[in-house]
């Protein structure tokens, strides 16, 4: 039987005043939490907004590649959660880590958040792959490589990578949408609903850009894509 450790990080009662540094195994409320910072090492990330379960966040480092399992069951250290959390007022920080036991197997963190709906996000790794499902402020990256999905909605979207893959579908339509995608390679989808008229622009070195209806400016959504190659589909 293999043993992924898993080292969660529970939050329950947390004083709106309190700020500190909080390691792996303590328990804070984050139901005050507005805005939430996942840096450090790279990592596949979910974050949601679902009021029917508990707000909460967990940490794990699990072990891949081809010695995975071997090393699951006979070292009990075999990818070990160092990740920690920095609570400042409605803010929350995490910077995630992961320390293996030898160079053989590779290290893959998780990072999995359950936050208030109206949270603002954002994610800055050299590597990373993420999927939102709820309702946020905003959702901000930077890094060099990047797989995001997000199922529900965002005011504001800015996203910027070397190589970023991105999946934008909107559950509904506030029109205060202003979503800004900036890579060397692009490959992005944006879906808003059927009979949405949206305001876009693609700036590219090359690009092809699926688009059912012809832009229709000064209307939100509003949708600016730079990059060198482009691949995008606006729905």
């Amino acid at each position: 039987m293999s043993l992924i450790l898993s080292i969660p990080l529970f939050f329950m009662t947390l004083l709106s005043a309190f700020g500190g540094s909080i390691t792996p195994g303590e328990t804070f409320d984050i139901t005050a939490i507005r805005s939430i910072v996942i840096r450090g090492d790279s990592s596949s990330i979910r974050i949601t907004t679902d009021a029917g379960r508990p707000y909460e966040a967990v940490t794990t480092g699990r072990r891949i590649g081809w010695f995975s399992s071997w090393y699951s069951n006979w070292f009990f250290n075999a990818c070990k959660d160092e990740s920690r959390v920095q609570i400042d007022g409605t803010s929350m920080t995490i910077d995630v880590a992961v320390s293996a036991w030898s160079d053989i197997g590779d290290c893959a963190p998780d990072v999995s958040a359950n936050v208030p709906a109206g949270a603002a996000v954002k994610i800055d790794q050299h590597a990373f792959m993420a999927r939102l499902d709820g309702n946020f402020s905003s959702f901000r990256t930077s890094g060099n490589a990047a797989d995001i999905t997000l199922d529900g909605h965002a005011s504001e979207v800015d996203i910027s990578g070397a190589a970023v893959r991105a999946n934008l579908t909107y559950a509904s339509i506030a029109r205060d949408e202003k979503i800004g995608i900036e890579a060397t390679s692009l490959d992005a989808k944006l879906g808003f609903g059927a009979d949405v008229p949206v305001d876009y622009t693609v700036t590219a070195k090359a690009s092809l850009v699926d688009a059912e209806k012809p832009s229709v400016p000064g209307v939100k959504p509003q949708v600016t894509i730079r990059g060198d190659y482009v691949r995008a589909r606006i729905r």
